[in-house]
């Protein structure tokens, strides 16, 4: 481990909980626990907030008058000076165009992290915005003059030309390890069915239809249940796909579930048939569960699981080979532990958050060394 032990902040929107925030959380705990002065700052007070609190850690919350406040890139300049940080550490398009706007108000070097990929809108209107803030996004990087982390070398390679000049490298995700003992079984999970579940943001990108049609694939044992856990925009859309193709209560929406590693200790498999993926802290918590997992073969999913070995990969839209590989899992009890206790010793060796917050600081430390010298 570096030994760079200067104040840092760590800014992100926290308005929603998913693998952004799961990072944070980590790292901002870890990194305390190192004897960093680190502070978290977020526009929204909300889950993360509220998990960081519990933590023992006092988020500072940028509140804004409106969409487009001159004063919030005042105030984080503020901030980051009053905390005597030496690094901001910027998740996310608002985080970077509002330290952007900072400018020379920032005394610090900037480390960026980049999570995934921007997720495509539903409509024209939708895409044009989600096209011209990845632009801006990738200009006020460049402004900044970050050292960017990518969670995978998937996502590295597609910001290539984007991020041309900058200092660059690869942090994968980690966690602490987990385990299934004490962990209560949810009521919603019945012990003699086989429980598949998709956990995390409802959204188009996780490839949720193409698990819906494999559901209804003949080969797939009528014991099998698709447990949804999460919210998100396309929630009403999956269930009116359900209705059409007549599922009834073999797939069950169970909304957010706050003690989501309960639900994820009790799947028999994880499914993942995502579009796109970044490196999901579900994959890794699952994995390091022992759960089998069934997955696309497509970024950071293929670039940590492997084929017949810690997971089944499957083509995306490939509904065939989706029902394929549950049934096979649901008929192979030994196949599906052997893939399990794989993928639960891949991730402690690989994919710990002491390993990632290690990562970060020597890449905190080179930020520094470099802002001070400009």
């Amino acid at each position: 481990m570096h030994a760079f032990r200067k104040p840092v902040s760590v800014l992100s929107p926290g308005e929603l909980f998913g693998g952004v925030e799961t990072q944070i959380l980590g790292l901002c705990t870890q990194l305390r626990e190192l004897g960093v002065k680190v502070q978290p700052l977020l526009f929204h007070d909300h889950e993360l907030a509220a998990r960081l609190r519990d933590a023992g850690l006092e988020p500072r919350v940028i509140r804004a008058r409106h969409r487009y406040d001159p004063a919030v890139a005042r105030r984080l300049a503020e901030l980051v000076d009053a905390n005597g940080s030496r690094v901001l550490h910027v998740h996310g398009y608002r985080a970077a165009v509002t330290s952007a706007l900072a400018g020379s108000r920032l005394r610090v070097g900037v480390v960026r992290t980049e999570h995934g990929l921007p997720e495509p809108g539903t409509n024209f209107r939708d895409n044009v915005k989600s096209r011209l803030n990845h632009a801006l996004d990738d200009w006020s990087t460049r402004r900044l003059g970050a050292r960017v982390c990518y969670v995978t070398a998937d996502i590295m390679r597609r910001f290539d030309r984007a991020h041309a000049g900058l200092t660059r490298r690869v942090i994968h995700n980690g966690i602490i390890p987990l385990t299934k003992a004490g962990r209560e079984r949810p009521q919603g999970l019945a012990p003699d069915l086989f429980h598949v579940g998709i956990v995390g943001r409802v959204s188009q990108v996780k490839g949720i239809p193409f698990a819906l049609q494999a559901l209804a694939h003949g080969s797939i044992p009528d014991r099998l249940r698709l447990d949804i856990i999460g919210t998100g925009p396309v929630l009403n859309d999956l269930r009116n796909a359900a209705e059409v193709l007549g599922l009834g209560d073999r797939v069950r929406f169970h909304g957010f579930q706050r003690d989501v590693i309960d639900w994820l200790a009790h799947l028999d498999v994880l499914l993942m048939p995502s579009l796109h993926e970044g490196l999901p802290y579900t994959l890794l918590e699952g994995m390091s569960l022992g759960v089998p997992v069934v997955a696309s073969r497509i970024g950071g999913l293929a670039e940590v699981l492997r084929d017949g070995v810690t997971g089944l990969l499957v083509d995306v839209g490939d509904v065939a080979g989706l029902a394929r590989a549950l049934a096979r899992l649901a008929a192979e009890p030994h196949l599906a532990s052997r893939l399990a206790a794989a993928a639960a010793e891949e991730q402690r060796r690989g994919f710990t958050l002491a390993r990632m917050v290690s990562d970060y600081v020597e890449a905190y430390a080179a930020a520094d060394a470099a802002g001070h010298q400009e």
